[in-house]
């Protein structure tokens, strides 16, 4: 069965930087291989963007251009089809934003996410698929 409180935790570790900006703690929530994509609206946007790197690099770049403060707040994770060591897990998103002392709610969206727990006994996202509500 699947760690829980490990997958939980690697959403926190993913939703972190997002927000701080500290890249190199994204760096450690993907496999080497992994994939991103994001939809928008039902609509192709981005993707898949495959590597690590290359993910990094995407979310780093995209958020670097972003002037007012985010908060990534994830919350009813789900895990399906579970073993010792992979699970598919959906999770939602609310996507917060604070400018200009103005807070509105920017998206919401669903994670589709394939979680594996890798040789170091880490557990990490080898593909994500996140479909927001509206753009970001």
């Amino acid at each position: 069965m699947a760690d829980r409180m490990a997958i939980e935790q690697l959403f926190a570790d993913y939703a972190w930087p997002m927000d701080t900006r500290e890249w190199p703690v994204l760096a450690t929530v993907f496999t080497d291989d992994a994939s991103f994509t994001i939809t928008i609206a039902g609509e192709h946007a981005v993707g898949p963007i495959n590597g690590r790197d290359e993910i990094v690099e995407f979310c780093s770049s995209t958020v670097g251009d972003q002037t007012d403060q985010r908060r990534h707040v994830i919350t009813n994770v789900r895990i399906v089809n579970e073993t010792d060591t992979s699970a598919d897990v959906y999770a939602m998103l609310t996507l917060i934003v604070v400018a200009d002392g103005v807070l509105e709610v920017k998206s919401t969206g669903v994670y589709t996410t394939t979680a594996v727990e890798e040789a170091d006994g880490a557990w990490r996202f080898s593909s994500m698929v996140l479909e927001l509500d509206l753009p970001f």
